[in-house]
């Protein structure tokens, strides 16, 4: 069985309809992953929420969506944080944030039973996944509690999976580098893109990007470089996969998230690394057609079973 734990933030989206949505990296790829419906697969979402109006329809929201929350942590004074966005007339997207109250960020001190840290120790789960977002929100201490259960893990056969999705402003400069790298260190299968790559380790051509992660240890590095193409480094060996323009993009939220969930269900449905990356491509390309970061689609895998 597969048994993905998915670890990160969720924020609520305001959206200006005054309907209540959430967002937040790991929780649109966990999202995006539990669509594809793979056969035998439990999709762990593991965050920290309050005990608010908002927190309780998001609790609700995430179970009819399927995802597990057996990790689930509740803070009493603390709630969901908050994002607006704004994007341009090619869909581009812009943030504001506000997560001063974020329970997510206290996801270790809450969990006083180290019930994820054991689970991860005890390998519980096949998989887990985080991004660099799910490290920034977190204080040092508790990156170090995180990245030390990932490396028992991984030593007991777990296969962990990094997003390298990065923001600037919850970094300082002098560190973000540093838990790349830590992180790249931990990676099965790692996701990043060439924008990423640039706002921390700074510019570098095709050439010098495919060469920094031909040195990592990675199983699988994906390399996402927008409308150029994506490429795949499998054990070091690099494949080149053209990305079909679409024509009329309302909004890019999440559309990294859903490429990195499409990848990864299709990969662990069958192995092949040509399927994965169409699946991933239709389901960015179904998801930068709407407004928000999670929409409809409808993309399944080929022979999947709900």
């Amino acid at each position: 069985m597969i048994n993905v734990a998915f670890f990160g933030e969720a924020m609520q989206e305001l959206s200006g309809d005054n309907s209540i949505r959430f967002g937040g990296d790991v929780y649109n790829t966990a999202v995006y992953f539990k669509r594809l419906q793979l056969k035998n697969t439990k999709v762990n979402f593991v965050t920290a929420l309050g005990s608010d109006e908002v927190s309780d329809v998001a609790r609700c929201l995430w179970q009819e969506q399927g995802l597990s929350l057996d990790y689930l942590q509740i803070a009493a004074n603390k709630t969901l944080g908050s994002y607006g966005i704004t994007t341009d007339t090619k869909g581009e997207r812009y943030f504001s944030y506000e997560r001063d109250d974020s329970a997510a960020k206290r996801y270790f001190y809450l969990d006083t039973q180290h019930r994820f840290v054991n689970a991860l120790r005890e390998g519980y789960m096949s998989h887990c996944y985080f991004s660099a977002i799910s490290l920034a929100i977190l204080d040092t201490p508790s990156r170090q509690l995180l990245l030390d259960a990932l490396h028992t893990f991984k030593t007991a056969g777990g296969k962990v999976i990094f997003d390298s999705n990065y923001r600037s402003v919850l970094w300082r400069s002098d560190d973000a580098a540093g838990y790349f790298k830590k992180a790249f260190q931990l990676a099965d299968y790692l996701f990043v893109t060439d924008d990423d790559h640039y706002g921390v380790f700074g510019e570098c051509t095709e050439q010098q990007l495919v060469a920094f992660y031909q040195q990592c240890s990675s199983d699988l590095v994906v390399i996402k470089q927008g409308l150029a193409d994506t490429l795949v480094l499998e054990h070091g060996t690099l494949q080149r996969f053209p990305v079909t323009p679409v024509t009329q993009v309302i909004d890019t939220t999440s559309a990294g998230d859903a490429f990195s969930a499409g990848f990864l269900a299709a990969f662990l449905h069958t192995g092949s690394i040509t399927y994965a990356v169409d699946i991933a491509q239709q389901l960015a390309s179904q998801v930068i057609v709407a407004k928000g970061a999670i929409v409809a689609t409808s993309i399944q895998l080929e022979h999947s079973e709900g």
